[in-house]
């Protein structure tokens, strides 16, 4: 109707004035006439245009440092809890200015929790604004941090945040609105900051609550890129997810589904994102390794993998000797990474192709004495005894690496 095209025009027009604030150096009051428009009419993307920090505008800076009457402008603009909001993200940028981290984080701790306390109560058209303070918050937190800890202070404020964060996760995926219009389609958003945290935090138990709440029955069933009521979650929060998931699955030794997870992740990470391919990759050429499929060379130069040209062939050939040389002068940047204990456990995979090229030697006998897999070991400089060849041969058989039996007859 006329009414409606013209509604949804001014709409429009709010939106396009408010998302043009990060790019416009604008003042004080611009940027509260433009939140209290974006507020008004209902502009997700516009608020979260106007609460998106800038730390190139230097007219703001100037003013925010002097005062400029911002309390009684946020006052007279907005409504509660908004006009607190707004005020909070205010003195965070001058906190930010200012090279206070710590400051900072405490009153963008305080936008989060007046948005929450509003959106708790609203449906889901500020979802673009929760997902720039939230991770606003997260990358505050991860400076505070920093500057604490420089300061000989213990850094807390990322175990804070999580506590923050939390609010926001539950607020999404219990929301009980039609799924078409629901805020748990901004759920992803917030576990990916959630994992962010708890990965650096290294509390990586709490991430499985995320998990359950995705895999739970009352979450779209769109994780893997499919619409759902006319509704899709964004590829860049999918890849994040999977990417997060494929780590956790390779540290509780799920390798199977590490590898479909981190593949998912690589396969959908747009080609432009080198870097964010790169760390994919990183994790599933070990997985990927141990299930016996090795990357190609031009694939592991492409993305600056050097460090695993010569691992994957030393695995793919059955070279120990390579292997271990390989992993002892790689040792400290795997465990930095992450990825030791899997990239170790490739090692088993080198066994089975080294006893499978001895066996080719005489590809038609159905017997092989243990004593000659031994001579090809202490030729290729690896000294082992009759048992751990025979513990090595069961693992593998066990394993499913080799079909056989051990007999001592």
């Amino acid at each position: 109707t006329p009414a409606l095209a013209v509604a949804a025009a001014a709409l429009a027009a709010v939106a396009t004035v408010a998302a043009t604030a990060h790019r416009t150096i604008m003042d004080a009051q611009q940027i509260t006439h433009a939140a209290a428009q974006s507020i008004a009419g209902r502009s997700g993307d516009g608020l979260a245009a106007v609460l998106r920090l800038d730390l190139g505008n230097a007219v703001l800076a100037q003013q925010l440092s002097s005062g400029g009457g911002i309390e009684a402008m946020c006052a007279q603009a907005l409504e509660e809890p908004y006009d607190e909001m707004l005020l909070e993200h205010f003195y965070f940028v001058r906190a930010m200015h200012a090279g206070d981290c710590v400051t900072a984080y405490g009153h963008q701790e305080r936008v989060v929790s007046c948005f929450q306390a509003r959106f708790a109560r609203d449906d889901a058209w500020a979802l673009p604004a929760m997902h720039v303070i939230n991770l606003d918050l997260r990358l505050a937190a991860l400076q505070a941090d920093r500057q604490l800890v420089a300061k000989g202070s213990k850094g807390e404020k990322l175990e804070a945040a999580a506590r923050v964060l939390n609010k926001s996760f539950q607020i999404t995926v219990t929301d009980r609105a039609e799924l078409s219009v629901s805020k748990k389609w901004g759920a992803l958003h917030v576990i990916n900051n959630l994992f962010k945290i708890y990965f650096e935090l290294n509390n990586l138990r709490l991430c499985q609550n995320l998990i359950r709440a995705v895999e739970g029955p009352g979450f779209p069933r769109a994780i893997d890129g499919e619409t759902v009521a006319g509704r899709r979650f964004p590829v860049a929060q999918l890849v994040t997810y999977k990417y997060f998931v494929g780590r956790l699955s390779m540290l509780n030794s799920q390798v199977v589904k590490a590898a479909a997870e981190l593949q998912f992740a690589f396969d959908r990470c747009p080609r432009g994102a080198a870097k964010n391919k790169r760390l994919i990759l990183r994790y599933l050429v070990p997985v990927r390794m141990v299930l016996g499929s090795f990357a190609s060379e031009a694939l592991l130069q492409k993305y600056r993998l050097p460090f695993f040209v010569a691992l994957c062939r030393a695995v793919h050939r059955g070279d120990l000797a390579a292997f271990e040389r390989e992993l002892t002068a790689h040792q400290q940047l795997f465990i930095r990474h992450g990825s030791y204990l899997l990239v170790e456990r490739a090692k088993i995979i080198t066994y089975r192709n080294f006893f499978r090229r001895i066996h080719e030697l005489d590809p038609q006998a159905n017997k092989m004495d243990i004593g000659k897999f031994r001579r090809c070991l202490q030729a290729t400089g690896t000294e082992m005894d009759a048992d751990e060849i025979e513990c090595v041969l069961a693992n593998l058989i066990y394993s499913g690496y080799l079909k056989g039996y051990i007999s001592h007859q």
